[in-house]
């Protein structure tokens, strides 16, 4: 049996029965995969730090063998710092019990350019839920444009391939789309769509994960 038919079946046997493992099964489905960016091509620059917090709805379309769309609300922090002038690395957590650590180098543009694209390759990870523990890359690659300084409108196509013990592996492919205003606070929203590339059709169903949200960072130290 599959790894997203197996998931399918426990959530679907759990609904009627017992609300805790219904929410454990959407985490290691939904939540297991950090969708969201909230990130600009640019880098932070060398010395350069940065904190933030998130909360978006997040999901999974078709979840059951009606047009139910399972939703549930998710928290995130996460933390960048420059180690080098268009090199830094980043940590995210979330209140799905998962962690995405990532390098990240901005290859085209610089600190004021308008436009500035990055690669960021990430592990992610998560510890064990309903008997189950994952390990993930992720491969994004993050676009922005900023017409002035306070301003930035950016996109972050990703690919992710994930493994989970006893189940299995999973690969998605989709973006992040996002903006966000401000210098030494700046909020942002965000919305990400992610389709499963192994299993996309269950019982006749496509099956697609979604997240939308926003957020706010914060300079911690630094100069710029």
């Amino acid at each position: 049996m599959s790894y997203l038919q197996t998931m399918k079946n426990h959530l679907h046997s759990s609904l009627p029965r017992h609300l805790l493992t219904l929410l454990s099964g959407m985490v290691i489905l939904c939540g297991c995969a950090q969708l969201s960016s909230f990130q600009t091509g640019r880098t932070s620059g060398k010395g350069n730090g940065e904190a933030g917090l998130a909360i978006s709805a997040s999901g999974i379309t078709d979840a059951f063998e009606t047009d139910t769309r399972a939703t549930f609300f998710v928290g995130e922090a996460y933390g960048r710092y420059g180690v080098g002038e268009n090199f830094d690395i980043g940590l995210k957590l979330s209140t799905g019990l998962t962690g995405v650590f990532d390098f990240k180098y901005q290859f085209i543009g610089d600190k004021i350019s308008p436009f500035a694209m990055s690669i960021g390759p990430g592990i992610g990870f998560q510890g064990a839920i309903a008997e189950t523990a994952l390990v993930q890359l992720h491969l994004p690659v993050h676009m922005s444009y900023h017409p002035n300084e306070k301003l930035a409108v950016y996109a972050s196509p990703r690919y992710i391939a994930q493994v989970i013990t006893g189940e299995g592996s999973a690969n998605y492919l989709g973006s992040s789309i996002g903006f966000e205003s401000g210098d030494n606070v700046r909020f942002g929203l965000e919305a990400s769509y992610f389709r499963l590339l192994n299993d996309t059709e269950v019982d006749g169903l496509g099956v697609g994960l979604f997240q939308f949200g926003g957020g706010v960072k914060f300079r911690i130290f630094g100069d710029n």
